[in-house]
Order: structure tokens, then sequence, then C-alpha cells
């Protein structure tokens, strides 16, 4: 029957669908030219702005040189005459939510730095005044901040239910993550003087450890220590539990001796599958001691000192702290500001008189 509708067809309708297919072709070739032609222009417009750039260059080489190597060399005369800066860090790990409390006063201290108010810098950090002086800045940034995300998402997802998890993708995790809200977080100073990072440590832990997170602590440490006494209580039951089935077992396997072989079967597997599910639980109870333990060491305090200061600090070697060239890129930019309002100005000229 199909054969014959086939046969049956009109050269019309073979024709009409011949015509659709010639113009759906016509359609996906227009499609692809057009793809292609915008492609090609981008790349057309790159070429001639990049071209545009190497002739401004080309024309203005010798002015922007000349302006670099004068800042360079006013910036290096400069560096020569200041006093070496030392830098040191510390590596810290913030819990309770305090990391918010450690970039508030580190933003403090440092604003104190800015204002050189040395006297108000060396009672919050126990310093002398000469030691306060010396210090140059005090920053504080998260350690390691993009692993940390993914470290800090990957527990998110094991502590949370998968229902609430699903579709709860790392970008919309760490809009909702600051900085201060990670586990690590360098702290870096720098000093006029190589000496001073020894006694910073402890003054600034003391101005995170306030009273509300004192009071957090020691309920979170009590709470650990009672979950560890249940933990040890349960485990010591348990290995009187598993010694007095054996004790049981011993005693019915006199009673059982003359009893059927299929009886004292079934009543041995019987005994190994309690005793098997016994060690099982303890297993789980002593890795959750374990566990416990960990969380104890570092809950126990409010920030922990991963890596202190080094007693003497290093020659800062950031060049991007280095006045040479912070003054070749002042005055780089100061000359191309200057030549861009030049040919500004001569564009409006030009527009003015056409």
């Amino acid at each position: 029957m199909e054969k014959n509708e086939k046969i049956n067809q009109s050269p019309k309708t073979q024709q009409e669908e011949e015509v659709d297919l010639g113009s759906l072709f016509v359609v996906i070739g227009k499609g692809i030219k057009n793809f292609f032609n915008y492609i090609g222009n981008i790349l057309n417009s790159i070429f001639h702005y990049f071209i545009l750039l190497l002739i401004f260059l080309k024309k203005h080489t010798v002015k922007l040189g000349l302006a670099l190597l004068l800042g360079f060399i006013v910036g290096f005369v400069l560096h020569k005459l200041e006093s070496k800066i030392y830098v040191s860090d510390m590596i810290v790990e913030t819990n309770y939510d305090s990391g918010i409390q450690l970039y508030k006063q580190i933003d403090y201290l440092n604003d104190l730095v800015k204002k050189k108010d040395s006297v108000s810098l060396s009672g919050s950090l126990n310093l002398n005044l000469n030691e306060a002086s010396q210090i140059n800045a005090i920053e504080v940034s998260a350690y390691q901040a993009e692993k940390h995300f993914y470290k800090a998402y990957d527990e998110y997802l094991q502590k949370t239910d998968t229902i609430y998890t699903k579709g709860f993708e790392f970008v919309d995790f760490k809009k909702r993550m600051a900085e201060y809200d990670l586990r690590y977080h360098q702290i870096k100073v720098s000093s006029k003087s190589k000496t001073v990072f020894a006694n910073l440590s402890p003054s600034l832990i003391s101005l995170v450890e306030n009273d509300y997170y004192k009071n957090v602590k020691d309920l979170k440490v009590n709470e650990l220590n009672q979950k560890l006494s249940v933990l040890h209580k349960n485990l010591i039951q348990i290995d009187s539990l598993r010694k007095t089935y054996k004790e049981v077992a011993l005693k019915e396997a006199e009673k059982l001796s003359s009893s059927s072989t299929i009886e004292i079967s079934k009543s041995e597997k019987d005994k190994n599958e309690n005793d098997i599910e016994l060690f099982k639980t303890s297993n789980e109870i002593l890795n959750t001691i374990s566990w416990t333990n960990e969380d104890l060491i570092r809950k126990n305090n409010i920030v922990n000192i991963i890596s202190d200061f080094d007693k003497i600090g290093v020659p800062d070697k950031n060049i991007t702290h280095k006045k040479y060239f912070r003054f070749a890129v002042l005055f780089g930019g100061l000359m191309l500001g200057w030549i861009l309002l030049q040919q500004l100005n001569r564009y409006l000229e030009d527009y003015k008189s056409s």
C-alpha cells in the first residue's frame, strides 16, 4: 500500500519538497556565511586597533621611555635614602566565626599606622613608642583563599542534607561566603625595625579574644568534654558486654556439648553475629572519639597560631612596594595622559575647523 502511495504521489508534491529542501540549504548557507563574516570582522577590528597601538608607541616611544627612566631614577634615589623595610607574616586559624573580629581589629591597627598614631598603636600592641613608630603596615587576608573556599564547600556538603544542597553549586556557595569566614588567614606586618615582630602575636590574638568569643569557646569545650566522657563510658560498657558474651558463650558451649550439631552451629552463629555488631559499634565509637579529640584540640582556642612571626624580619622584596617602580609607573602614566590630552585637543581643533 505504501508503494502505491509513493507511486500515486503527484510530481507537483515532489517538486515542492525539493524546493523546500533547497530553501533550507540556502538559509543554512547564509547563516554559516554570516557567522564567519562576523568572526572575520572581529579579527579585523582587533588587528586594526593593534596596528594603531603600534603606531602610537612608535611615535611616542622616546617620550614614554624618558618619563619611565626619569621616574625610575627619582624613585631609586628616594629608595636609597629611606630606611630598609622588613616584613614577616603569621598564619592563624580562627574559630567560632571570630574572623570578622580579626579583620576589624587589623583594619583598626592599620588605620592607626596610616595616621601615624604611635601612642595608640603602642598601647594596642604592647610595644614601646619607638617600636610602634617603626611599623609601616599591618594587613590581613585569607590564606590560599581559593583552595580553602573549595574545602569549606566540601565540608558544607558533608554536613548538610543532600535534599537542600542539590543544585547548590560552588559559585552560589562562594557568593555567600566572605574571606573572613574561612578558617586560615595570613597577617602580614612591615616595619623599619627587623626585631619588632617577636612580640606582636600575643597582642594581636588578645585583640580578637573578647568576652563573647570566650563564652562561646567555654560552652563548646564543655560540650566536647562531655561528649568524650559519654563516648568513653559507652566504649567501656561495650567492652564489658563483649566480655560477658564470651563468658556466656563458654558456659552454653559446655551445656550444648551433648546437644545436636545443628543446635550448636545455630547458637555459635547467633553469638558471632552479636559479637561482630558490638565490634563494629566499638570501632565507630573509637573513630568518633578520635574526631572529637581533634575537634577539641582545634576548638580549645579562639585563634590558633599555625605559623608565628619570624623573630627577625626579612627585607621586603616585593617590587611593587619599591619607590623606583612606583615612580616609574607614575611618571609614565603622567606622560601618557599628557600625550592623550594633546591628541584630544588636536582632534577637537580639527572638528571645530570642519
